[in-house]
Formats: C-alpha cells, sequence, structure tokens
C-alpha cells in the first residue's frame, strides 16, 4: 500500500473514531439525562412522534395533517414525511425483537444520536478538501465541543433539525472541493436538495449557496463547468424527486411558502437545469457573455416567484393575526431577535455569535491571504447572512455554529503545522482552539451576571402531568383548551383533541385560545361555548399562562391563576402541582 492510500485509511480511521466516540457521548448524555423515558420530549419532538404513529396507525403517507389539532377541520401541517423515515426504517428493524410500540420508543431513542454521523461525514470531507491531518483532528476537536451534548442529536430529538444540519454542511463540504470534481459537486447538489425538501428555514442559506457555484461558474469558466453541470442538475432533478416522494399528486399544483411545492420545484428547476444548460453552451464564451445567462436565468426565477407565487416574496408570517403575533410568535424565545430582552442575554449572546463572528474574521484574512480562497468566499457569505438571521431570530445560531467549524478547524489545524519547535509562539494554536469553542464565549457571562432563578415552570410536563392526562383521556371525546405546550401530549396520550399549538398555520386555533384566555370570564365562556370547547386544562403556574394574566389582569388566566372559582366550569382532576381539568358547562 503506497503512502497516500495509507494516509487516507488513517484519516477514514480517525474520523469514524471520532464518529462513534460522539455517538456514544451523545447516547451517554442522553441516558444521564433521563432522555431514554421518552416523556421529556419537547413540543416539537412530541408533535413528529404523534405524526408518526398517526401513519403507524394507518395516516396517509402523503397526509401529514393533524386532524385533533385546531377547530374542526384540524390542521395542515407543513413539516415534511421525509424526516419520518428513519425513524420508521428503524423501528422495522427493531420490530422483529420487540413490541411495536417499544420498537417505536428504541427508534426515538436510537437515531438522533446516531444522525450526527452525517454531520461527522460533512466535516471529515470539507477538512480532507482544506488541509492535512492537523486540519482534520482540530476540526474533530472543535465539532466535539459543540458537538457533545447538542440539543438537536440527543435521544428523543425526532424533529427535523438534525438532518436538515447535517445535509446542509454536506452541501458545504463537497461544494469547497478545489478541484471541482463532478461527483463531489453532484453531492453537493444533492444534499442541497434534501435539506430544501427537509424544512423552508434553510431557504437563505440555499440562495447563497446556489449563487455561489452560479458565479463561481460564471468567473472561471470552462475550468468550473463539469462542476456546475452537476451541481445545478443534481440539485434540480432530487429536488423533483423529493416533490414527487412527499407531495400528494392532488396538491401538485398548490403552491406553499413554508414548504416543499410547486413554486419551490419550479425554481429548482429553472435555477438548477438552467445553470446546467448554460455551463454546457457558454463556459467557451467570454465573462460578459456567462453573467448575461445567469442574469437571465436569475430574471427566470424572479418573474417565477412574482406570478406564481408573490406572497412568498414576503416573510409568511406577517399574515398572522394581531393578538397572535402579540401574544404567541413574540413570545416564542427561538424566534424572537438576538437583543431582546431576555434573562440570560449575558450568556446567550456571546454564545450564540462569538464562534460565528471569530471564523467570518478568519474566512476574510485568509481569503486576503489566498489560501483556500474559494471555500473561504463561501464560509464567509454563511457566515454573515447567519449573523444577519440570528440577529432576527436567535434560532439561527446553530447554523452558524456548524458553518464555523471548518474554517476554525482549518485556521488552528494551520497554526499547529506551522508553529516553530518550542518558545512563546509554539503555542499560539491552543489560544486559536480557546477563541473557536462556544463554551468559551458564554463562561464570562455566567460569572458576571448569573442567571435569575426562575421559579416558573414552562416545560410541556407543566401542564400534562400523567395523572391529568389519564383522567382527561378517562373523559367523552372532546375539544381540550390548554397551553399550547401541552398540545402534543394530549394529542400523544389522550382521545381529545387540543384547540392549539405551537405551530402557524394553527393560527386560527390559537386566536381562539388567546381570545379565551384573555376575555373576562363570563365571555371565555361564551366564547368556549361558541368555539365547541368541552374542557379546559389549567396551569396557573406555567410561562404562557402566567404571561396572559400580566398582560389581561381581568382575564380569564388570571382568574384562573388567582385560584377563583368559576360556575361554568366544573373541576373533573386536579393534582398537588396546581394542574387542573375542568369540563366546561354548556
Amino acid at each position: 500500500m503506497d503512502r497516500p492510500a495509507r494516509t487516507g485509511m488513517a484519516d477514514l480511521a480517525i474520523a469514524l473514531g471520532f464518529g462513534l466516540l460522539l455517538v456514544a457521548c451523545l447516547l451517554v448524555v442522553s441516558a444521564v439525562s433521563g432522555l431514554f423515558s421518552g416523556t421529556a420530549m419537547d413540543a416539537d419532538n412530541a408533535m413528529r412522534l404523534v405524526e408518526i404513529q398517526d401513519y403507524l396507525g394507518g395516516q396517509n403517507w402523503f397526509d401529514v395533517s393533524q386532524a385533533r389539532l385546531g377547530p374542526d377541520g384540524g390542521t395542515a401541517m407543513h413539516w415534511s414525511r421525509l424526516v419520518d423515515l428513519p425513524v420508521l426504517a428503524i423501528t422495522s428493524l427493531l420490530d422483529v425483537f420487540l413490541p411495536s410500540d417499544a420498537a417505536l420508543h428504541w427508534a426515538t431513542v436510537i437515531w438522533p444520536p446516531i444522525s450526527v454521523l452525517l454531520l461527522v461525514w460533512a466535516l471529515a470531507t470539507g477538512a480532507r478538501f482544506l488541509g492535512g491531518r492537523e486540519t482534520l483532528v482540530f476540526t474533530c476537536i472543535i465539532a466535539a465541543t459543540i458537538l457533545f451534548r447538542h440539543q438537536n442529536f440527543l435521544s428523543g430529538r425526532i424533529d427535523h433539525h438534525n438532518l436538515q444540519l447535517g445535509f446542509l454542511a454536506l452541501s458545504l463540504a463537497f461544494s469547497i472541493d478545489p478541484q471541482r470534481r463532478l461527483t463531489s459537486l453532484a453531492i453537493a447538489g444533492a444534499a442541497l436538495a434534501s435539506s430544501v425538501a427537509i424544512g423552508a428555514e434553510v431557504y437563505p442559506f440555499v440562495a447563497v449557496i446556489c449563487a455561489f457555484h452560479a458565479l463561481d461558474w460564471a468567473l472561471s469558466g470552462r475550468v468550473a463547468q463539469r462542476g456546475a453541470m452537476a451541481f445545478g442538475l443534481s440539485f434540480a432533478a432530487m429536488t423533483v424527486i423529493f416533490f414527487a416522494a412527499s407531495v400528494a399528486p392532488a396538491n401538485y399544483g398548490a403552491v406553499y411558502c413554508d414548504a416543499l411545492s410547486l413554486v419551490t420545484v419550479s425554481a429548482a428547476v429553472l435555477g438548477g437545469a438552467g445553470l446546467g444548460l448554460a455551463a454546457a453552451s457558454l463556459s467557451g464564451r467570454s465573462l460578459p457573455w456567462r453573467l448575461a445567462g445567469l442574469g437571465l436565468i436569475g430574471l427566470g426565477c424572479g418573474l417565477l416567484l412574482a406570478f406564481q407565487a408573490p406572497q412568498c416574496l414576503a416573510n409568511p408570517l406577517d399574515g398572522l393575526p394581531p393578538i397572535v403575533r402579540t401574544l404567541w410568535l413574540e413570545q416564542v424565545d427561538e424566534a424572537r431577535p438576538l437583543f431582546a430582552a431576555r434573562p440570560n442575554a449575558w450568556q446567550e449572546i456571546p454564545f450564540m455569535v462569538g464562534i460565528s463572528l471569530v471564523a467570518a474574521i478568519v474566512s476574510l484574512f485568509q481569503i486576503e491571504l489566498g489560501i483556500n480562497r474559494r471555500a473561504h468566499v463561501l464560509f464567509l457569505l454563511l457566515l454573515v447572512l447567519d449573523i444577519v438571521l440570528t440577529l432576527q431570530q436567535v434560532r439561527f445560531y446553530a447554523f452558524g455554529h456548524i458553518f464555523a467549524i471548518l474554517p476554525l478547524g482549518a485556521w488552528v489545524g494551520g497554526l499547529f503545522a506551522a508553529r516553530p519547535d518550542g518558545g512563546e509562539r509554539g503555542v499560539g494554536y491552543l489560544l486559536a482552539l480557546a477563541v473557536s469553542v462556544p463554551l468559551v464565549w458564554g463562561a464570562p457571562g455566567m460569572f458576571l451576571k448569573p442567571a435569575p432563578v426562575s421559579s416558573a415552570p414552562v416545560a410541556a410536563a407543566s401542564c400534562a402531568s400523567t395523572d391529568i392526562l389519564s383522567a382527561l383521556d378517562a373523559q367523552p371525546e372532546g375539544l381540550v383548551l390548554a397551553v399550547a405546550d401541552a398540545a402534543p401530549d394530549i394529542l400523544r396520550y389522550t382521545r381529545q383533541r387540543a384547540l392549539h399549538g405551537h405551530y402557524h398555520r394553527n393560527a386560527a386555533g390559537i386566536e381562539m385560545a388567546l381570545r379565551i384566555f384573555i376575555a373576562p370570564p363570563d365571555a371565555a365562556a361564551d366564547l368556549m361555548r361558541a368555539d365547541g370547547v368541552s374542557y379546559l386544562l389549567a396551569c396557573p403556574s406555567h410561562g404562557e399562562m402566567l404571561m396572559l394574566a400580566k398582560a389581561h389582569p381581568e382575564g380569564l388566566a388570571a382568574r384562573l391563576a388567582a385560584g377563583d372559582k368559576m360556575d361554568f366550569l366544573t373541576r373533573v382532576a386536579g393534582n398537588a402541582g396546581g394542574e387542573t381539568l375542568y369540563a366546561v358547562t354548556h
């Protein structure tokens, strides 16, 4: 075996060993945190499990609606069925040895930690393109500090975020192949299409990666021809395949801005196939010709959006009723701006954007120095965009952490490789490594301003205890009014319907619930009767109830928090935690 082959095998062993160790760490953290039980799922993951259970119970593959959520008619969820596939596959394997319920449970335990291997593949690939062994090793070290207990890869996290991060990172990694190999850029296009099919929140990053490949071809010509063709055609073809695999034929003509639909696949085909055609026919032409070709493709995509889906050019959440925006959306922490007032801001802000800023600065200097310039241009574009998006909604910071790993790993690895023997400069890479770790940025705030301790529980479990859910399930079927956090557990453990949950397509149910909670008791009673509410699950200490009580001191939520008795509510069950189930008198 020659030396390059031995080196390649050694690097593969390092990456594989790191991946398996990371999976083991995530499983241990999950076990210690009590996540193996399956009872500590947050709302989105519990709702995903309900979706999977409904499919296993006979719901159509293309039907991801939730018939028991919201007013009459249910809620047409915007989630992709494709995300359910790994859980369903593992469940099928375990079903041979375990009862069906146990097989599904252990699939939700096993899959999220395993899913991190997709991200490890991406990081190992990107490190190979950026440098030598040192880059790979330090990429793994930095990744370990971010991922060893990353919330999206812990047991029970069966929502779409882990796959979405993995496929986006995979597209990024194969995009930076310095040789622009056909296979690499084909994988980049397919991975990007996978991320698009999973969730619409990645669309800004998708636009940047597509624009990068398009401009790379325009500026490079024949050098980038085959790679641009492979990326564009792969992206277009896989988007069409995912569209056919996840959208019912009856909905092929429907336009949705928050999920894979006609407008998405049309833009992907026009943009991706257009890039492939332009690369095939114009690569030998001058730069103005190539730019003109891209301009026509961009114009076509713009006209497509303007005429086919003009509503998608605006924020789809802008159409929410004012009461829903004020009392629901603006209270969802992950959807709030970075500098919005929050108790833990001193810890959160540096932690969220610290390494993204460092990575952006590093990429800027690497571009200036001409080191892996093409790769660092893409890193810089994605990191700057992520910082801007994080300023608007803090949930985007997780993408920035993933984007930062490769440029920081290459930077620290380069410093390590170039260090002199001994001397003060010999440990310079350690300082670089320190500023590449998110926990280092979050630590000062923990000492400077400790987070205040809140006595108000806000988790779903604080309004969906086992005893209360059992009592609720024993009642005749009806519509339940509770805090939004409790909706998935109501659907998961009972036969009842839930009026509202944390999903923007459930805007009508959210508006109904909010109007009831903030109305004076007599008006609230009339609204509940008019809306067909059969049961009220009151949790006076829950964060949502406390917020509504503070905002509307004369409303039903405030009266329930005060412990007032109301003649239109008949107590069915309660517990020492203050949770009380009422039947609504009609």
